[in-house]
């Protein structure tokens, strides 16, 4: 402060007492000179003391004393930073928003956050400045992105969503896809609901591939649907129900298999008019291809979300502004910052599958076990196709056939089998490469099982026409076949092999006493 700006009131205080003789005028200079001395002290002292961060510190609020963490605040606010208003005024907002989620929890629940306004996939997703905050998937996606770091909050959000829309949509208008790479913990309940046709975890190693098969058939079977019926939009069929596909982790899905993302882009590319949604959860922006987040048009940004990746979501927001809500969310050209309680239970888990034989056909494909038949090699599985046929061995005709497989592979009850079907034909079980070269100057059909560490020569291998892999000794082996390695699973039940890369399963001795679900399913795939 320089003091030479007070010495006109300090001379004028005196002059007017001497003139006036009331020395009260000079005592009052002297007292605001002292005040403005002490204000001025106070200031520069504030203005000294650094910003700390208090981001992570709790406050404690008593009837002697306030503190931030292990920062005891004067008991006047007179002289608090500003830093200091701005925490205990974000605080008590944050109080009073959690008391409004809280009062919205508890009138909800009991409908599962069933949402207000009708549409073709409604759903509430929180309160926004005292309003709920509702959306329709179809008119306001149709796909849908969530971004949150770990414990976030976002695979609450999910679950949030998901009940809403089974709740508030029409009974059997939607069926559920659900992809959890989190080995199941936070979809595994969903699985039970009625409308779920399967659940698929990054443990499943060995149902990727035909999952991902599975689903890009779904989209072909629609659009032939739509062609056959000469319409182009899900709109205009009404039976035929909207599939949500929920994929939570997305990065850690599209890095698990190679058909994982060209399968979700054809979905977020084409689902809006075939009825299907993609609704994904992921911690960042980074691992997703820039193709198919475009199309993920609805984007919410759960708890502590990267900046970059906010800007990235929607260029206009303004990431220092103070916001003590829970969520944000973008949709079209719109904006709106929210909050969302916590889901407790699922509707509905205790209902019988509305597609009992559909969400098998989903999850289990071929069964463990074919039944003999004269003639009858097994089953094939063409999940893209979604149907399953059956192989005898007239499919061989005159032509030589190798099968290899591991030890307690099913190649035993392969060669019985070939015996008796193929009468005329040369069966050998484990020949040495001399009768082997002996058999083909025969000129008679050849069936050959060989084990998997058998070194069969190049050109002894090219003279069959066709070959059957089942299980083989170890992924060297499984790998030196020709075989992909997301294929490779050492637990296949005897019999489970390939067939011109469609999964196979041969005719096995045990038949069980009555017909299992998955039984009545292969019937209906093979009608």
């Amino acid at each position: 402060m320089r003091w030479f700006v007070l010495l006109p009131g300090l001379v004028l205080g005196v002059v007017m007492a001497l003139v006036t003789g009331m020395w009260q005028f000079a005592l009052f200079t002297f007292v605001g000179l002292i005040s403005a001395t002490i204000t001025t002290a106070l200031v520069k002292r504030n203005k000294r003391e650094p910003d700390m961060d208090f981001s992570d510190q709790p406050i404690w609020i008593s009837p002697g004393a306030v503190a931030i963490g292990d920062k005891v605040l004067p008991k006047t606010g007179l002289f608090f930073k500003e830093q200091y208003s701005d925490i205990f005024f974000e605080h008590f907002a944050k109080i009073a928003k959690d008391r409004e989620v809280e009062n919205k929890r508890i009138s909800l629940r009991s409908s599962f956050y069933k949402a207000s306004k009708p549409g073709s996939v409604p759903f509430w997703a929180g309160i926004s400045e005292s309003v709920d905050l509702e959306f329709d998937l179809a008119r306001d996606g149709p796909h849908v992105l969530i971004v949150g770091s770990t414990g976030s909050g976002k695979s609450e959000f999910l679950k949030l969503i998901t009940s809403s829309m089974l709740v508030s949509s029409a009974v059997k208008s939607l069926q559920l896809v659900l992809i959890d790479f989190k080995g199941g913990a936070a979809l595994r309940n969903f699985a039970e609901h009625p409308a779920t046709l399967t659940l698929v975890t990054d443990l499943d190693e060995g149902r990727l591939e035909r999952f991902w098969l599975y689903l890009a058939g779904e989209l072909r079977r629609r659009e032939r649907l739509l062609a056959e019926k000469r319409v182009s939009s899900i709109e205009q069929v009404e039976e035929l129900p909207r599939l949500l596909v929920i994929a939570d982790e997305l990065p850690a899905i599209i890095s698990a298999h190679q058909l994982s993302l060209g399968t979700l882009e054809s979905i977020a590319a084409r689902g809006r008019s075939l009825g299907v949604h993609l609704i994904a959860t992921s911690q960042s922006l980074s691992g997703i291809p820039r193709a198919l987040i475009t199309n993920l048009t609805m984007r919410f940004a759960i708890g502590t979300t990267d900046p970059g990746d906010l800007i990235a979501m929607v260029p206009s927001l303004r990431i220092g502004g103070s916001n003590t809500s829970r969520a944000f969310a973008i949709w079209g050209s719109n904006t709106s910052s929210f909050d969302f309680p916590m889901t407790e239970t699922v509707p509905d888990i205790n209902v019988p599958k509305y597609w009992g034989e559909l969400s098998d056909s989903w999850t289990h494909g071929l069964p463990l076990q074919v039944a003999y038949s004269p003639g009858r090699v097994g089953f094939l599985d063409i999940p893209s196709e979604h149907r399953i046929e059956e192989l005898g061995f007239e499919s061989f005709e005159n032509s030589s056939l190798l099968l290899v497989g591991a030890q307690h592979s099913g190649k035993t009850w392969f060669s019985r089998n070939a015996v008796v079907s193929l009468p005329s034909a040369m069966v050998l079980d484990c020949p040495t490469i001399k009768e082997l070269e002996d058999a083909f100057q025969t000129g008679k059909q050849i069936v050959c099982v060989l084990s998997s560490n058998f070194l069969l020569p190049l050109v002894l291998q090219r003279r069959f026409e066709h070959i059957i892999y089942l299980r083989q000794g170890n992924l060297d082996q499984h790998l030196a076949a020709g075989l992909p390695r997301s294929q490779w699973n050492e637990k296949l039940p005897p019999g489970r092999g390939w067939y011109r890369n469609l999964c196979l399963q041969l005719v096995m001795p045990e038949q069980t006493p009555q017909k299992s679900n998955q039984d009545h399913v292969l019937e209906r795939q093979l009608r």
